[in-house]
């Protein structure tokens, strides 16, 4: 869920009025900046090859992971911490760490 939330807040950071306030602002807008690099990417089996589109896969993918791996610890209680970790993990890295002040 850790690495998920990480990869979300990357999305964020990446895409709109975000990027020119993100970490990610110097790099080729052409991989990095949504909305230049749908126009730019490179397309693999039909799937675009961009920041955004790369972290949404790996989001995804590490969902699936949790899913998978998951095992109740202290039962109905595991969505609280879920959520705590999600929410965290997002709102660090997304106000903090890809932040660019």
């Amino acid at each position: 869920m850790f690495i998920a939330a990480v990869l979300n807040a990357l999305m964020d950071r990446v895409e709109n009025e975000n990027f020119s306030s993100s970490v990610f602002k110097n790099l080729n807008q052409k991989f990095w900046y949504k909305r230049e690099s749908w126009k730019h990417a490179k397309k693999v089996f039909g799937w675009k090859f961009d920041a955004w589109h790369v972290a949404k896969s790996l989001m995804i993918i590490s969902l699936a992971f949790a899913i998978v791996l998951y095992r109740s610890i202290l039962g109905i209680l595991d969505v609280l911490i879920i959520g705590a970790i999600w929410n965290g993990t997002f709102n660090i890295f997304y106000n903090r760490i890809f932040k660019k002040v």
